[in-house]
């Protein structure tokens, strides 16, 4: 893994033209693999100096264009969900980790569809957060297997999961075009067994 500074000019590009500037007072950071085609992780901190910051996961479909300069749309809208929430810390990964901005991009092969990096970078993030909140939408049924690890691992780790409502399919909400004054409701995670 790499982060964006070291990726080099053959990077992947994942389409898309909204690159979004940061808000004033806020740092940000990226993981990606070696070949830029993936993105683990993606991060942004206001925490004032002193303070203790406090962190909220969103796990997403998929990765997009945002790095460590700028955010996409989807990235800019949950950030503020996360401000507006009380957070100092956003932190960001996927359900699948391959870059795209149009799903129909991603490889229809689900062991190309994500690293094996993925699931161990969103478990990371989450032992940082205070609540993880799923946003990934309706993803194909050929990745439902990657789903259900993802959300069964996520839900071992303790941390509350949350979302911003379902799907007719039990899917999380995509935020981008939700309100912004949309409650978190609680994600029906599947029982942990101990």
């Amino acid at each position: 893994m790499t982060d964006e500074a070291t990726l080099g000019t053959a990077r992947h590009n994942p389409g898309g033209k909204v690159r979004l500037s940061l808000p004033d007072g806020v740092t940000g950071g990226a993981t990606f693999s070696e070949c830029g085609r993936y993105r683990q992780a993606l991060t942004r901190d206001w925490t004032p100096e002193g303070a203790l910051s406090r962190a909220v996961l969103f796990v997403g479909m998929n990765p997009s264009v945002a790095d460590a300069s700028a955010s996409d749309p989807t990235c800019h809208r949950e950030l503020m969900f996360a401000r507006d929430w009380g957070f100092t810390r956003y932190l960001k990964g996927n359900v699948l980790d391959w870059r795209a901005t149009s799903p129909k991009d991603i490889p229809q092969d689900p062991r190309k569809a994500v690293s094996a990096e993925n699931l161990p970078v969103l478990l990371e993030m989450a032992e940082a957060a205070e609540v993880i909140v799923m946003a990934y939408g309706k993803l194909h049924q050929r990745y439902a297997g990657i789903v259900a690890e993802v959300i069964s691992s996520l839900a071992a780790s303790g941390r509350p999961l949350k979302c911003l409502g379902l799907n007719k399919d039990g899917s999380a909400k995509h935020p981008l075009y939700l309100r912004k004054d949309t409650a978190l409701m609680g994600f029906p995670a599947p029982e942990v067994s101990k």
